[in-house]
């Protein structure tokens, strides 16, 4: 939970079922165009976890076996993702850290005495890798590069709720307590606003959308992160906003119109810059001190005074309660950490940052893990499509900033995001791959949807 939350009023179930059945009409008519099994499982898999967060009121609840519906859900996913992926895909190279990071939360639990935390821990990461390769095996049989823009329906539900709170007059508090945001009726701002990046960078690398409905759905999207209010979100987003921006003026304005569109553009951009840096004054002005001197605020917790304990919604406090309680740790603690989930018994507050997490959690080799996977996927942009590199190197950093003030590896919504980022990333690099040598003089030449359907798995 994060500090200062305050409740969210729910949609009631009168407002819940007309907008799931209407949904899930839309769903069926954009799911039914996507030929492919991998990629109707990608979508059912993602419009089902954007459903279930309006519906936290009841699957939050254990429902069997101590089980909450959503880690029911996560784990109905994860076995139906193993019936419809090719289970040699499960040897894809790109996935060894995130199996080290899987034996660490076993050996963690264990050498710590826990169970539960690594049970839990080992749905998500499971999740991941099943939405990481049926995103890849889906579109590596996408030849006519339709998956894309009918992904972005999955994402409908969180628009229309967030429409819906707004019509309906629903606002929740924001984290810091200083206003109130719109997040649909969903439990918190932080997942709803993930999903919304999430939703963002797949309408990003929608290439085939018609120009209207999908900067359309981007800005719909872009301005539903603003009214999240989410600020982690909002300042996270902007790298890949940019590079889509950029794109856009390349792909569809004429070489001698640019410089003219270029010039207007940057008018608008810096309007729009100076009215994010008024409307989030206190938080660039606290990101200015935290950045300045990070030590002085990295101390321990009786130490802080009134005013620090604010900077940055308190986030400062709590990476030094963690870094101090890891550094109190026992030797064995130093290397593997204190056990997955085990934050929630010692803590009030999750970590709000994924390395100081995983430090805490893992260890020095999770976090080292950790790391290394973040470096692998991203590292796979630079022999990505040439066309595709700056968009997808910038959804890389988005989402690794994302991890420093939030933690996108504990929500779903995270996992959901990575999962199709790191998908498409390894699709795409494939696929260059392939292009290069069916360029060669020696090969003979092939269609590119051909191309498209030969990359190799391993």
């Amino acid at each position: 939970m994060e500090t200062g939350q305050i409740a969210t009023p729910a949609f009631g179930l009168a407002v819940l079922v007309p907008a799931t059945v209407l949904l899930f009409v839309i769903a069926l008519v954009a799911g039914s165009k996507i030929k492919s099994l991998p990629g109707r499982f990608l979508f059912a898999a993602l419009w089902a976890r954007m459903i279930f967060g309006a519906y936290h009121v009841y699957m939050f609840k254990p429902l069997a076996a101590g089980l909450s519906g959503n880690a029911l859900a996560s784990i109905a996913i994860v076995g139906i993702g193993l019936l419809v992926i090719h289970l040699r895909h499960l040897l894809l190279a790109v996935l060894l850290p995130v199996y080290l990071l899987l034996a660490l939360v076993i050996l963690s639990g264990g050498l710590n005495g826990d169970v539960a935390g690594p049970m839990g821990v080992t749905v998500k990461y499971a999740y991941f890798i099943i939405i990481l390769i049926a995103a890849f095996e889906a579109l590596r049989q996408d030849s006519e590069e339709k998956l894309m823009p009918l992904l972005i329906w999955a994402f409908a539900p969180l628009l229309l709720f967030q429409w819906l709170s707004l019509a309906l007059h629903l606002p929740k508090g924001s984290e810091a307590g200083d206003g109130l945001v719109w997040i649909g009726g969903y439990n918190h701002e932080a997942a709803f606003s993930v999903a919304l990046t999430a939703a963002f960078i797949i309408g990003c690398l929608a290439h085939r959308l018609h120009p209207a409905l999908r900067f359309g759905f981007l800005a719909a999207t872009l301005i539903g992160i603003f009214l999240a209010g989410y600020r982690t979100a909002i300042f996270a987003v902007a790298p890949v906003a940019l590079a889509a921006f950029w794109m856009a003026i390349t792909q569809y304005v004429k070489r001698d119109q640019r410089r003219a569109v270029v010039t207007m553009a940057l008018v608008i951009g810096l309007v729009g810059a100076a009215a994010v840096a008024v409307a989030y004054q206190t938080r660039f002005v606290d990101l200015g001190t935290f950045l300045a001197d990070p030590g002085a605020l990295i101390k321990p917790v009786r130490e802080f005074t009134q005013i620090e304990r604010n900077i940055l919604s308190g986030r400062p406090l709590i990476w030094s309660e963690y870094l101090y309680a890891y550094a109190a740790g026992q030797p064995f603690q130093h290397l593997f950490g204190f056990g997955p989930e085990s934050w929630a018994t010692a803590f009030d507050v999750y970590p709000h940052n994924t390395l100081i997490g995983t430090l805490y959690e893992l260890g020095i080799l999770g976090l080292i893990a950790m790391l290394m996977l973040w470096t692998v996927m991203a590292g796979l942009t630079l022999k990505a499509r040439r066309h595709e590199r700056l968009t997808i190197g910038a959804a890389h950093l988005t989402f690794i900033i994302l991890n420093f003030s939030t933690m996108p590896f504990w929500q779903v919504e995270g996992l959901a995001l990575y999962g199709v980022l790191c998908g498409y990333t390894l699709f795409s690099a494939r696929a260059s791959v392939l292009e290069r040598r069916i360029a060669r003089p020696s090969r003979r030449r092939s269609s590119h949807p051909e191309a498209r359907r030969s990359v190799r798995a391993i």
